[in-house]
């Protein structure tokens, strides 16, 4: 008989351990971008971020209008709220000759509808590919992007400011000569 408990506890604590082995962890340890200082016009509100060299300037789209955005800033974020107005067809031609990358926070449609002149956002397919924010930046008339997913696509400030840090280190990495 108590061989026949000790047996059966073994096999508790054992199947309690491999249970505990399959919890998803929730948040990544973030690696804070460490690069040169940077200068990010924002549409929107600013983001809670890890580094303290990265500076958030808000600016307006009629900002975008000007040549000078392209000098001012190292890149320009435009928030969940903006999209709508992002994805106007006046601002495609913008976007396409932006020497600097966008990144368009939150967007559910990927880059498509800021490419695209015809195509307003409410137009555009929802995309599911679980990317929290997606970046474009043309060279050479050929557009560049990228999508950066949240850890586990669990949605909390750990996570988000990963995000964050890996865009930056995206932004750095791509800095055109000036």
């Amino acid at each position: 008989m108590k061989r026949i408990s000790s047996c059966f506890l073994l096999v508790t604590i054992l199947g309690i351990l491999a249970a505990c082995s399959n919890v998803q962890r929730q948040s990544v340890e973030a690696n804070p971008y460490d690069g040169r200082v940077l200068s990010i016009g924002i549409i929107g509100e600013s983001p809670k971020i890890l580094e303290e060299q990265v500076t958030f300037l808000k600016i307006q789209f009629s900002d975008l209008e000007k040549e000078a955005f392209n000098s001012q800033y190292d890149a320009i974020f435009i928030t969940k709220d903006n999209l709508f107005e992002a994805a106007q067809g006046k601002y495609a031609s913008i976007y396409k000759e932006s020497k600097i990358p966008l990144f368009f926070i939150q967007t559910e449609k990927s880059y498509v509808p800021f490419t695209e002149e015809d195509l307003s956002y409410e137009e555009a397919e929802d995309i599911s590919d679980q990317t929290y924010a997606t970046g474009i930046m043309y060279r050479d008339n050929k557009l560049k992007y990228w999508g950066y997913g949240l850890y586990n696509d669990i949605k909390n400030q750990e996570n988000i400011k990963d995000v964050y840090s890996r865009i930056f280190e995206t932004i750095s990495q791509n800095k055109m000569p000036k």
